[in-house]
C-alpha cells in the first residue's frame, strides 16, 4: 500500500471519512503544517494560499522524492473516481482500453 497524505478542504467531511476508511492519511487543508501529497477541494477556484512551503515535500529526498502536490476538484467525481486520481496521480487515462 502506497502512504499518501491528503489534506482536505474543510466541509467535505463524508468525503474525509471515506478516503480514512480506505488508507489515506487525511489531514486539514486549513490548518496542517507539514508535508502532503495531495489536496482535494471543491468548488469553482482553489486558493493557493493554502499550499505553504512547510506543505511541500522535499523535492530530492525520502519516500516522496520527485514529488510535488496534486491537486483534485472533488465537484461532480465520485469517492472511485478520487480514490483512482490519488493512487495513480493521473486525472483521467490517456485512451479507453475498452
Amino acid at each position: 500500500m502506497v502512504f499518501i497524505v491528503v489534506a482536505v478542504q474543510s466541509g467535505l467531511d463524508i468525503l474525509k471519512q471515506e478516503l480514512k476508511r480506505r488508507g489515506f492519511e487525511v489531514v486539514d487543508l486549513e490548518t496542517y503544517n507539514y508535508p502532503i501529497d495531495a489536496i482535494v477541494y471543491e468548488g469553482n477556484s482553489f486558493q493557493i494560499s493554502h499550499i505553504s512551503r512547510n506543505n511541500m515535500p522535499e523535492m530530492t529526498t525520502g519516500q516522496r522524492a520527485n514529488y510535488g502536490v496534486f491537486i483534485v476538484n472533488a465537484f461532480g467525481k465520485s469517492i472511485g473516481e478520487i480514490e483512482d486520481m490519488l493512487r495513480t496521480r493521473y486525472y483521467s487515462p490517456l485512451f479507453d482500453l475498452n
